[in-house]
């Protein structure tokens, strides 16, 4: 075979392997989902602030006596603030208790949020504070502050469960698969793209929401 064929033989299989490649990776690659959190099955109990029309909506998954959670709302404390102000985040804070002693905890703060509304975040802010600070005495001293906000009428235990499960098929509905979950889980959806985000990672939820 003359020189110039073999090189033109050589040429044709680089790009069917190339082609091939690009192909292959295309394939692979998974569009952002898209979806409309008006049809999210958020309960009425959830505790939730600013706007619910706002561009970026985070739905955070939260144990009160979890230390992760307590790191991350310090770090991401400013910038919540900075956007519910300016009306760019709806923040919903919807209870996923991994340590069975914080139920009582989560029960009363829905009683403190029916009656302070807004306000509420401050007081969430304190109670991870007052965990960070110390985390063998916070989850009673929590208790302690909580109690001045019991009331009959709190969601359970079940009520709480049922919120997360719902929530979570829906999502694997419209094509959002969460495989794995502990908390904080951070539930991004910024003009209708959603990212997951499980863990502390702070960075990378600041990323996401200032893109």
């Amino acid at each position: 075979m003359k020189p110039v064929t073999l090189l033109a033989v050589a040429v044709t299989v680089f790009v069917v392997i190339a082609a091939i490649t690009v192909y292959s990776r295309l394939a692979q690659f998974t569009p952002p989902q898209q979806i409309d959190v008006s049809g999210l099955p958020l309960p009425k109990w959830a505790i939730s602030f600013g706007k619910t029309d706002a561009p970026i909506t985070i739905i955070e998954l939260y144990d009160l006596h979890c230390p992760f959670c307590a790191i991350a709302h310090e770090r991401l404390d400013p910038l919540y603030r900075e956007l519910l102000n300016s009306g760019k985040l709806r923040l919903v804070f919807l209870d996923l208790i991994v340590h069975p002693d914080a139920l009582q905890a989560h029960q009363y703060l829905h009683c403190a949020y029916r009656q302070l509304g807004n306000k509420t975040y401050d007081l969430i802010t304190q109670l991870y504070r007052l965990l960070a600070e110390d985390e063998v005495n916070g989850p009673g001293k929590q208790l302690e502050l909580l109690q001045q906000y019991k009331c009959g009428d709190m969601p359970s235990k079940s009520d709480f469960d049922n919120a997360v499960n719902a929530l979570l098929k829906a999502l694997a509905q419209k094509g959002v698969s969460i495989s794995q979950l502990g908390t904080p889980t951070f539930i991004i959806i910024k003009n209708g793209t959603v990212n997951v985000v499980v863990g502390a990672d702070v960075a990378r939820v600041i990323s996401l929401i200032s893109q």
